[in-house]
Formats: structure tokens, sequence, C-alpha cells
């Protein structure tokens, strides 16, 4: 017997690295096409931080699991949300430490970026499906992933407006902080 919850998520998820991917990279021009409005600031890049480009990989993974959820009824919705939590904390782990890992070697690079982001979608994606389509986690996982993927909303947000003086937070192109 075939699952049809599974066989949604799978074309979901296949489909959600696309989705992640061009969605994330039109999100890059979001806050300047706004008019530099800062609730699209708070979570859209406001600059060339390496940060600042996480959240398009937040944004646009938050915005697949509600999709899923809506669209792939045989899922269960604690796997799906622990395993699009754990997805987007890959993804942002991947790009941040590969970033500063191919740095260390090679002068940064649109074309390496892209790959990397690429890269991070796919290990994202893989380990999301992986972990909702065993449907076996429990509410209490779900609700623990729920605090983290909320918490680093939170942190998305506070660090636009307030940002660590740390390099990964530094506007490569004018060497400052956050909004501003």
């Amino acid at each position: 017997m075939v699952d049809l919850g599974s066989d949604c998520l799978k074309r979901w998820e296949f489909a959600g690295f696309f989705f992640i991917f061009f969605s994330g990279a039109l999100l890059h021009f979001a806050y300047e096409l706004s008019g530099e409005n800062v609730f699209v600031g708070a979570l859209t890049p406001v600059n060339e931080s390496v940060w600042e480009h996480l959240k398009l990989v937040f944004l646009t993974g938050v915005i697949l699991f509600f999709l899923e959820i809506g669209f792939c009824k045989g899922i269960s919705g604690s796997s799906l949300l622990t395993g699009k939590t754990l997805g987007i904390y890959i993804m942002c782990g991947t790009i941040l430490g590969g970033f500063y890992l191919y740095t260390l070697f090679v002068h940064h690079n649109l074309i390496i970026d892209l790959l990397l982001m690429a890269f991070a979608i796919y290990l994202g994606q893989t380990v999301s499906f992986k972990i909702a389509a065993t449907g076996k986690t429990t509410v209490a996982t779900a609700v623990v992933a729920a605090i983290f993927l909320l918490a680093l909303g939170a942190i998305f947000v506070v660090f636009t407006f307030r940002p660590p003086q740390l390099e990964p937070f530094r506007d490569s192109l004018t060497g400052r902080y956050g909004i501003g």
C-alpha cells in the first residue's frame, strides 16, 4: 500500500528545494524594494552580512512548513514541525559554517555562495523529509521544536535591530551592523 501522505511530502520537499532557493533569492531584495520598511527588514536581509542572509532560508522554510501542513494531510504535524525545524537549523548552520570555511581558502565568491546555499537547502530538506516521513515524533518533541523555531525567528528580529558587534553580523560592504 502506498503512503499517500509520505508521497505528498516527498513531492513537496523536492519542490521545496526550488521554492526555498528561488524565493530566498527574491527575498534578498525585499527590504530595499519595500522602501526599507522595518517590518519587512525584520524577516528579510537588511544588509550584506552573513547573518542577515540566513533569513532567506529561515522565512522560506517556515512558509514551506505551512504549505506542507496544509497540503499533505497524511503527515503527522508533530513530525513535520520537528523535521522542518531541524532542517532550517541545518540550512542556517551549513551556510554560516560553510561560508567561513570556504573563505579561509578563497576570496568571497557569489557562485560559491549560491552553491553553498543550494547544498544547505538540500541537506535541510533531506533531513526534514526523513524525520517528517517517519511520523514517529511526539507532541513533546514538536513543542520543543516549536520553541526552537520561534526562538530563532525572535533572534533574527532582535539582531536586526540590535546585532552583536561580531563578524557574522557585519555588513561586508559598509562595515555597519543591522538596520541603519
